[in-house]
């Protein structure tokens, strides 16, 4: 089994994981940390909780930004194999992710939900001068 943490600098963890909720239903293994607000200061201790209470679960951390502090911190952990971080994320990664099957092995989870992610990372102007008049079916 797979669980999750979304991990992002301030409240972006709560609002994906709201929005995921309204879309898909409460995960039950779905951790948010709202790194550095009065609610969590140090991310670190959050990661190694969920890491040390999940012994035979794979991890996987989803962060907001490549070279931030809250991803810095997570990618510190990966030297345990089943920790994988993820960055970059987004509502359509976090869906992918969350709502895979879980007997795919995660390290393809992930791959297959960073293509779908970067798929739907759309400059919308740019798609509707490239349309035809009569095409409604964007």
């Amino acid at each position: 089994m797979r669980k999750y943490i979304i991990a992002t600098h301030g409240h972006m963890a709560y609002g994906i994981g709201t929005t995921l909720s309204m879309i898909v239903g409460e995960p039950e293994n779905l951790t948010i940390i709202n790194a550095y607000t009065e609610e969590c200061g140090d991310p670190t201790p959050e990661f190694k909780k969920v890491i040390d209470e999940n012994p035979d679960d794979d991890i996987v951390i989803m962060t907001d930004v490549f070279g931030g502090s809250v991803n810095n911190n997570a990618m510190a952990l990966t030297s345990n194999k089943r920790v994988h971080v993820v960055t970059g994320a987004n509502l359509a990664l976090v869906i992918s992710i969350v709502m895979s099957d879980q007997n795919t092995p995660t390290p393809d989870v992930i791959k297959h939900a960073i293509v779908g992610a970067r798929d739907m990372m759309i400059y919308c102007n740019e798609m509707m001068e490239n349309c035809d008049d009569e095409d409604e079916n964007f």
